[in-house]
């Protein structure tokens, strides 16, 4: 390999690279690192056919400009005969070794080089040192609609996301963005990071028009001009035949799904007792407000007024450790009794959403009370009612922390006084409250799957009394639940008094099957046994032929 030293002026950069930015600020430092260690690799460049005496970056433009940012007269350049094709193949491949590559330059580089043939999936992949799939991944993203591409540079959406979302043909990704990722629907997201398997449920409605994700049933035949979906043709269940996917039925008539949709939300707001109301402007409801006052259904606006998110317990199976979730339980019961409180005395109101900037919702939610005198497209009048509604629902969390306190005072003076007495020096019949609680203290240690078997929820573990019809209706269960996960252990094999515990509740249970495995164990021992004692005797004779 060659080096020679190319003036920099005589270097233009290439019209094939895929890469079109350059951080100023990374280029500045690649800079001084230039000055300060000398260029560790030389670029590669090639003659331009159309400009005498002039060549073209292949790779290493960063370093060209880098050199341009120093001042520097001449570059180490290697200088290669290639063509278009081999160029681009050279500059696409250096690009995607990049750390910092952006996945829209990387997948239309790859699509690029995939339709011109230049190389193939399998040869791509080597290079690159990644799957075959991560490669077919790549350029199937390259299908994705800008909307998408926008939201993942702000941030609201990542590379996974798109990635799902690559595989849908343009005018279903443009279908779902306006019926959830407008600006509109990203607004009243209550969540900071998507959830694959939320957006994949969005696809099934949106998207695939899967039927059991409709609002409505699938035997009513009273939608005006569409069939009941039961017996609807286009319905894949009912021909397996034409469709792959019948074993998940969907509507393959969209429009006719989107409008029993629509119209099931129309009826629900018609048989609703909430106050019904609608999100956006009047104009951008409109074709919507007009179909309900057809309907003489009356929405009010929501104006400026913003909804009040209800609170939502903490997912177990989302903590790792038992005492952060016991903190969000406990953080949650706090904002939990305030909501409930506000709700109970008219701080905040359930409302019907019909609508919200055009599109349909037919969502239940929460809106701090305004009252009959105010107008709630009055931005200060609308802040100054929830400044005063929010300073109630504080005030309630601090009164509620009060009792919460006091309870604590209460719980420990008794526990002190059940660490110094007698109870457990009694022999009485145990009583039917008693009975109660201890049932309860064993359904502490049980399998949440279990819980939820009997319907044992989180209000029931928060307070026991609550639950004195489940523990008491499953006693039983709750006792057998106990033994048998007592001793399904592993340490039941290291204890003696476990093992024979384990054997009697197995023999009464399950006596067949015990029957079997004590015998299949019986027969594999014995013939142990009968080879270990001919051992024993075949040493004993031989000892005794010795003497």
């Amino acid at each position: 390999m060659q080096v020679r030293n190319i003036p920099v002026a005589d270097i233009v950069p290439s019209d094939l690279n895929p890469r079109k930015t350059f951080d100023q600020v990374e280029l500045q430092e690649l800079a001084d690192s230039i000055k300060e260690n000398g260029l560790v690799q030389p670029i590669t460049i090639r003659k331009k056919d159309d400009a005498e005496g002039k060549y073209e970056v292949v790779c290493g433009e960063r370093r060209l400009r880098a050199f341009q940012l120093l001042g520097e007269e001449t570059i180490p350049s290697v200088i290669k005969k290639l063509d278009d094709r081999k160029a681009f193949a050279i500059m696409i491949i250096e690009n995607l070794q990049r750390k910092d590559i952006d996945p829209m330059e990387e997948a239309h580089a790859l699509k690029k080089l995939y339709d011109d043939k230049a190389m193939t999936v399998a040869e791509m992949a080597k290079l690159l040192g990644k799957s075959s799939s991560f490669v077919v991944g790549r350029i199937q993203l390259s299908n994705i609609i800008p909307e998408f591409v926008k939201l993942m540079h702000e941030g609201t959406l990542y590379l996974v996301h798109l990635l799902e979302l690559c595989k849908l043909p343009s005018e279903e990704q443009k279908h779902l963005y306006d019926a959830c990722f407008t600006p509109e629907c990203i607004a009243r997201w209550n969540f900071k990071i998507l959830k694959l398997e939320l957006m994949r449920d969005w696809i099934n409605t949106y998207v695939m028009n899967y039927l059991d994700t409709a609002n409505f049933d699938l035997a009513d035949d009273s939608f005006d001009g569409c069939s009941a979906c039961a017996s609807c043709p286009l319905n894949t269940k009912n021909n397996a035949e034409s469709f792959k996917d019948s074993n998940r039925p969907r509507c393959m008539k969209r429009e006719c799904f989107l409008a029993k949709q629509r119209e099931s939300v129309f009826r629900e707001a018609m048989t609703s007792a909430l106050p019904l109301v609608y999100a956006g402007s009047k104009d951008e409801n409109k074709e919507i407000l007009a179909t309900a006052e057809s309907k003489g259904l009356e929405i009010q606006p929501v104006g400026k007024r913003t909804y009040v998110v209800e609170p939502s317990a903490p997912d177990k199976d989302s903590y790792n450790d038992e005492e952060t979730y016991q903190k969000r339980l406990a953080n949650y019961l706090k904002v939990r009794e305030a909501f409930d409180s506000n709700l109970a005395d008219g701080t905040i109101e359930k409302v019907f959403e019909v609508a919200f900037s055009g599109k349909i919702s037919g969502e239940a939610k929460f809106l701090y009370t305004a009252p009959s005198n105010i107008d709630t497209n009055n931005a200060e009048e609308v802040r100054k009612v929830e400044n005063t509604s929010e300073r109630i629902t504080e005030l309630k969390k601090r009164l509620a922390a009060s009792k919460r306190d006091r309870e604590i005072v209460v719980t420990e003076n008794l526990r002190k006084h059940m660490e110094g007495s007698d109870y457990s020096t009694s022999n009485e019949p145990v009583e039917q409250n008693e009975m109660l609680v201890f049932l309860a203290l064993v359904m502490k240690h049980l399998s949440y799957s279990f819980k939820e078997r009997i319907g044992f929820g989180l209000e029931q573990s928060v307070d026991y009394r609550k639950a004195e019809d489940i523990i008491s209706k499953n006693q039983n269960a709750i006792m057998r639940e106990f033994i048998a996960m007592s001793l399904s252990e592993k340490s039941v094999c290291f204890s003696a008094d476990l093992g024979n515990m384990l054997s009697d509740i197995m023999q009464s249970a399950y006596p067949d099957q015990t029957s079997a495995i004590v015998q299949d164990a019986d027969e594999n021992f014995a013939a142990l046994a009968n080879d270990l004692q001919k051992q024993i005797d075949d040493l004993r004779q031989k000892a005794d032929s010795q003497e």
